[in-house]
């Protein structure tokens, strides 16, 4: 038997963080795409079952296009069991608007509910404050079969999360979990093991690296999972030291080095570390429009800041000079508000544009 676990999709987010309106939609397209295809993999692989744990949608932004979309999906493959519990960015209005569901969608309640098959038994609950009062000891499993468990939240103890500890000896085989948006995989006990598959395709710089789902197989009463990345796009972030570099071109040269791996179809965000010359010219905004020329999009984060030595300007008798020890010398701003003023000053004393 081989099962799909997957989580967070989160359909119809805004995903305008970073992306103009236009991309935006058409990353949006994507990410229903890559339920599309991920659902093709599992007719072509002989996936019976496919686990959404949570976070399918994004609140309440849910299209009637896309609503349709998900569910034709599913309607459209009867020999897939969809098993499916809600998480805390889901609203019971995509399940109250329903007026048939497929007969191959399976949602589970605030109670335990188990979907017993040949080769294990499929065990889920929508964890939420008031499901926890009760969570653990109300679980009884068939500790005979191999038992898959589905739950969405973090981690955690006392009423903050998913209580691990206490799933101990439960004789769960594999806690297949939602909310984490990176594939996790740790320990439950002897007999089992949690995971988060993390969502399938990353949305923003803060789900940077490879996305996917997870393979589950079962064969000879023995369970065996893999992460299978699948994401149409990922995402990169890449750190570029400007520490001792005398020039721009340099700085770009640098830039292409560790980029040059990355493929076109992916998005890139390079942040720009370290302390500069003062006599470097930075020119941030060509450094963009160079790399988004190369990546489906990509966006350039100066965090880098000027190398200023003061005693290098005590006896310095230009307008630079004296600039610089004013900011310097003054009481009321903090180093790194010091360091801003400076870098625009001299941005205006070079006659660049601030």
């Amino acid at each position: 038997m081989k099962i799909i676990h997957t989580a967070d999709l989160h359909f119809d987010s805004k995903l305008e963080t970073n992306l103009d309106a236009l991309k935006a939609k058409d990353r949006k397209k994507e990410l229903l795409a890559t339920f599309e295809r991920m659902v093709e993999y599992a007719k072509a692989n002989g996936v019976s079952t496919i686990i959404i744990a949570g976070d399918m949608f994004d609140k309440s932004r849910i299209s009637t296009k896309t609503k349709e979309f998900v569910l034709n999906c599913i309607a459209l493959n009867p020999s897939i069991d969809f098993l499916y519990v809600s998480g805390n960015h889901d609203e019971d209005i995509f399940i109250e608007s329903i007026e048939t569901l497929p007969k191959n969608l399976y949602i589970f309640d605030e109670r335990w509910k188990t979907i017993n098959y040949k080769e294990c038994d499929i065990t889920g609950i929508n964890y939420n404050d008031s499901s926890e009062k009760y969570l653990y000891d109300t679980l009884f499993l068939n500790k005979e079969k191999i038992n898959i468990v589905i739950m969405h939240g973090p981690l955690g103890s006392r009423g903050s999360g998913i209580n691990v500890n206490n799933l101990k000896g439960k004789g769960i085989s594999y806690l297949a979990l939602g909310h984490i948006h990176k594939f996790q995989k740790g320990s439950i006990d002897n007999d089992g093991y949690f995971v988060y598959p993390g969502c399938p395709e990353g949305r923003g710089f803060d789900e940077i690296g490879p996305k996917g789902f997870v393979l589950i197989n079962i064969e000879n009463n023995k369970l065996d999972s893999e992460f299978i990345p699948f994401a149409k796009r990922e995402l990169h972030e890449v750190v570029i030291d400007i520490t001792g570099i005398d020039s721009w071109i340099d700085v770009r040269k640098n830039v292409s080095l560790k980029t040059n791996s990355i493929p076109d179809k992916d998005m890139v965000k390079v942040r720009l570390i370290g302390n500069y010359d003062i006599n470097l010219v930075k020119q941030i905004e060509l450094l963009n429009e160079y790399l988004n020329e190369h990546y489906f999009f990509a966006k350039v984060v100066d965090e880098s800041k000027i190398a200023i030595n003061a005693k290098d300007y005590e006896n310095d008798i230009s307008l630079k000079g004296e600039f610089i020890r004013n900011v310097l010398q003054s009481n009321d701003l903090t180093p790194d508000e010091k360091n801003e003023i400076i870098e625009y000053g001299i941005k205006a004393l070079m006659k660049e544009e601030i």
